[in-house]
């Protein structure tokens, strides 16, 4: 039997899962980041090794029964935006340990938006935007055009992120205490969230522990449940990040020339369960300068859509062989 391998390459977690050239998943398997910009190279690559060779011995297969033992696969990498991001996966996906299992020539390797993309909409004209720990979006249209604006990161990106919330939220906590900003709920609910006593504390929390975006995306969480307390400060850092979300649809969009075509939007990511001051808000935004715009929220997850990737992408070589 052949195989084909689909992966979603977080920035905390990989995803793999080995299926049959029809795209039926045979075997899954979770494991340890993938990326380098996490965890660095070496770690990166003996994970995501180790993974690999893991899930084909769930198969209960050894790799040297065949060469190559993966006929196609589709790798989504969270990070991977720029030329340089693109060699250093190519060296650790394709790294020469796996060069038995995999037919490096069929490899795919694509942001994890693409493979996000393909799991939530069949449509040919198509926008997936993600706003969980990080904030991204990216577009396909009929005439094979695709677009992406933002997912830079925390650094250089991440408007319409958790990551920018709860950033955003710590400092009107900082502003309350010093009196350049206005008083806010978010002092309290972020202390109680957190269980700290004092801005000391805070400070420490903030500084002292190893840096992650999770913990401080964490608090948009804490954003959200504020802001339907009625908060203004909370309210009003909700609408901007909802703003800076809809900027980053409308790009996308007006690069692939959809402003009047029918076309899907995908939802992605946990701050769109907050509804009132977020989601609701950039739906009625893009209804009224879309009107053709279809909502979607993911249903699959984005590892069927790298199998489906890998699926369509053996069958396109099938037929340029012939």
């Amino acid at each position: 039997m052949d195989y084909i391998l689909g992966v979603d390459g977080g920035g905390t977690k990989t995803l793999a899962a080995a299926a049959d050239t029809n795209g039926k998943i045979l075997a899954e398997l979770q494991f340890g980041s993938s990326n380098f910009k996490s965890s660095g190279f070496e770690r990166a690559k003996s994970t995501y090794t180790k993974g690999i060779l893991s899930i084909i011995r769930k198969l209960k297969k050894s790799f040297s029964d065949q060469n190559p033992f993966f006929k196609s696969a589709c790798i989504g990498l969270a990070g991977l935006n720029t030329a340089y991001d693109r060699k250093m996966f190519n060296e650790l996906i394709l790294n020469d340990d796996l060069k038995p299992v995999m037919d490096t020539g069929s490899a795919l390797l694509v942001n994890d938006t693409v493979i996000g993309l393909a799991a939530g909409s069949m449509k040919e004209n198509r926008v997936i935007i993600i706003a969980g720990t990080g904030s991204n979006c990216y577009g396909e249209n009929a005439e094979g055009m695709h677009a992406k604006a933002n997912g830079w990161d925390h650094i250089l990106g991440d408007e319409g992120s958790g990551f920018s919330m709860g950033i955003h939220t710590l400092r009107a906590v900082m502003r309350a205490y010093d009196g350049r900003g206005p008083k806010t709920l978010l002092t309290k609910n972020v202390f109680d969230y957190l269980r700290l006593k004092d801005i000391d504390e805070l400070n420490m929390w903030t500084y002292d522990t190893e840096f992650s975006k999770d913990r401080f995306a964490s608090l948009s969480l804490v954003l959200c449940n504020t802001a339907e307390m009625g908060d203004r400060v909370a309210i009003k850092i909700l609408k901007k990040e909802a703003l800076e979300v809809i900027i980053n649809i409308k790009t996308v969009v007006k690069k692939l020339k959809l402003e009047n075509e029918d076309f899907d939007l995908v939802f992605v990511g946990n701050n769109f369960k907050c509804k009132e001051y977020f989601t609701d808000i950039i739906m009625e935004k893009l209804k009224k300068d879309f009107p053709f715009i279809n909502f979607l929220p993911l249903t699959n997850r984005p590892v069927e859509g790298a199998v489906r990737l890998a699926v369509k992408n053996i069958k396109q070589s099938e037929r340029f062989k012939k």
